[in-house]
């Protein structure tokens, strides 16, 4: 019969412990709760943090201080910015401001920060709850085409057009999609398409997307705007869109080259005037401005002329006076060609060879082509030629002589004859015999 009464006691002094700790689990003297600024982002300064105070129980404190007690990845934003005087706390609720930072290598989570509540009867505990979100930023760190910034390109031109990208947020970002839209139907991917993934682009870190593209040949020089958009998520699975925008210079570029090559007379004899005409021909995708020939031979005259300007697919004559003074064979000549385009002044040169003697302008089969300008254009290399061949000159004078010799001859030989003919005809007297 001991036994009952010993259980009754144990049970009763069970339940005790039981409402007592349920009690103090579900009361507090002052609490303290966040009502604003709950979530920050990584990175960022002078974070207003509001958080409420209630004083649960009857008793009337006064010179009231609230404090955060912060740590990483927390720190004040200015002297004592994570205190607060409230003064006098009654039953009713106080507001208490804070102003922190958060660090920039934050990482995504939730973070409990204790708030300690000093009151002229003690000290008081509780503790808040702030999410800290890394600023989800994927930017547009550069644009080349192979492998130049801001480099130009030409009509009909292939190039590999490189963007790259940088994570500059605070958190990583996953399942990136970069799409190229470059707004022109005469401008097309080649090997490649016109958007790329990326599974992971940790914070800091960069990606490279990489279009092969090309040009129409035909396309009118000018500065083409493309749309860049980019699509990804963060840690937490939120999904973003952002659009940028990128350029591309399309500038042409002027290619003279001689078409033809002739002269008047076809047949240059040592120390004959001449005039030569070289037909230019701009081949290239731009036009060429003040444009002008220099010739360097041994020739004299006016090695000089000026075309002026000479549009893309159409050509100017360079006409030159000249004397072919007492040189033989081929003569070597250096065309000097400067013009004007949209990038600047350039100058090309064009070897060719006129003979001299017993055919008129001839080319070089191996003609070569030199280009330097002020600006860093490519050599552009020359197209080889025929020039018009003149016919080939006759001995004249030898002929001529020859005639004279064979007239002088039949001539004489014809007075000759008359002579021998007329001495027959003559008949001596006869004399009468006695």
């Amino acid at each position: 019969m001991k036994i009952i009464p010993i259980l009754f006691i144990t049970l009763v002094l069970l339940s005790t412990a039981s409402i007592s700790t349920v009690f103090s689990e579900e009361e507090k003297d002052i609490e303290a709760e966040i009502s604003g600024g709950s979530t920050l982002n990584a990175g960022t300064e002078n974070n207003q943090i509001t958080i409420r105070i209630n004083n649960k129980i009857s008793t009337d404190f006064s010179n009231v201080k609230a404090y955060l007690d912060l740590s990483y990845p927390f720190s004040v934003s200015s002297e004592d910015s994570n205190e607060f005087h409230i003064g006098n706390l009654t039953s009713t609720l106080v507001t208490a401001y804070f102003t922190v930072n958060v660090d920039g290598g934050a990482k995504y989570g939730t973070y409990k920060v204790p708030v300690r509540i000093v009151t002229n009867l003690g000290t008081y505990m509780d503790e808040v709850e702030i999410k800290v979100v890394g600023q989800t930023v994927l930017k547009v760190d550069s644009v080349t085409v192979d492998g130049v910034s801001n480099a130009a390109v030409n009509p009909g031109d292939i190039f590999d057009l490189a963007v790259t990208l940088k994570n500059s947020g605070g958190n990583d970002i996953k399942n990136a999609k970069v799409t190229l839209n470059t707004n022109n139907d005469n401008i097309i991917p080649v090997s490649s398409s016109l958007s790329e993934s990326f599974t992971n682009i940790r914070v800091g870190s960069y990606v490279r997307s990489i279009f092969n593209i090309a040009i129409d040949k035909n396309l009118a020089p000018r500065n083409q705007k493309m749309s860049l958009t980019l699509e990804f998520e963060d840690a937490l699975g939120n999904k973003y869109t952002q659009n940028e925008e990128i350029g591309l210079r399309i500038v042409g570029q002027p290619k003279l080259e001689i078409g033809r090559i002739t002269s008047n007379p076809s047949t240059l004899p040592p120390g004959t005037d001449f005039v030569l005409t070289l037909k230019i021909e701009n081949i290239g995708t731009a036009d060429a401005d003040n444009v002008r020939l220099q010739l360097d031979s041994k020739f004299t005259g006016n090695p000089q002329a000026f075309l002026g300007r000479i549009e893309k697919n159409d050509y100017a004559n360079g006409v030159f006076y000249l004397n072919t003074a007492q040189t033989m064979g081929n003569v070597p000549c250096k065309l000097i060609i400067t013009y004007i385009d949209s990038q600047g002044e350039f100058k090309s040169e064009k070897e060719f060879n006129l003979s001299i003697g017993a055919s008129g302008p001839t080319s070089s089969g191996g003609a070569t082509s030199t280009q330097t300008s002020t600006g860093t254009r490519p050599q552009q290399n020359g197209t080889p030629f025929i020039g018009t061949q003149g016919s080939s000159s006759i001995p004249i004078v030898p002929i001529v002589a020859g005639i004279v010799i064979i007239l002088a001859a039949i001539v004489g030989a014809f007075i000759y004859k008359k002579k021998k003919k007329s001495k027959k005809e003559i008949v001596p007297p006869v004399t009468e015999e006695q």
